[in-house]
């Protein structure tokens, strides 16, 4: 179950590629049994993203970087799960909703695609964490910069959705609507200003 960076290259280009060719784009990503365990196992990409977030949270909590930023114990354990929520919340939800996709090979699909679609929209969304947490923008522009990026990880939800369970407008949409909404009450639950 090992990564190797051609491995991730050409899942990432491909998640980012669904977007342009939809399904066409699939057999990038490596759909096997392996797969899926390679793409929870990618997860661990995310960790410079969780950074960004981790210095933006602290920052919008009033703690100051300059001490470190594993300083404040609760409030790493609520980001690290704010970012394994992401990876969770909506393939479990898709399960509770329709259980006969359980037995269907277009739930792995999905959830590899979902997985590595995850990977590029932390990286994506701590932009504007790491330009707030370096102190180049203010909560408004950050938050605007957040509503740009997501625009693109909600095209990018929107297309692995579309490609892995061949279905058109309603269930990519309500997917897509989810993971926001998920994301939104997972961060907030936490006490997460949600970057």
């Amino acid at each position: 179950m090992a990564l190797a960076a051609d491995d991730v290259a050409r899942s990432l280009r491909g998640s980012w590629r669904l977007m342009s060719q939809g399904a066409k784009a699939l057999p990038e990503l490596d759909l096997s049994s392996e797969g899926f365990l390679r793409s929870y196992g990618a997860a661990i990409l995310t960790l410079p993203a969780v950074i960004a977030v981790l210095a933006a949270e602290r920052a919008m909590s009033g703690l100051p970087n300059a001490e470190g930023l594993f300083h404040s114990p609760p409030l790493v354990v609520a980001v690290l799960a704010s970012q394994a929520a992401a990876f969770l919340c909506v393939p479990g939800l898709l399960i509770a909703l329709a259980p006969r996709l359980v037995r269907s090979p277009a739930l792995s699909g999905f959830i590899i695609a979902w997985n590595w679609t995850e990977i590029l929209a932390a990286g994506l969304l701590a932009v504007p964490a790491m330009v707030y947490a370096i102190g180049w923008s203010t909560p408004t522009i950050a938050t605007m910069q957040w509503l740009g990026f997501a625009a693109i990880v909600a095209r990018l939800r929107y297309a692995a959705a579309k490609a892995t369970l061949g279905a058109e407008g309603g269930l990519p949409l309500m997917i897509v609507c989810a993971s926001f909404l998920g994301q939104f009450a997972v961060a907030r639950q936490l006490g997460l200003w949600g970057f």
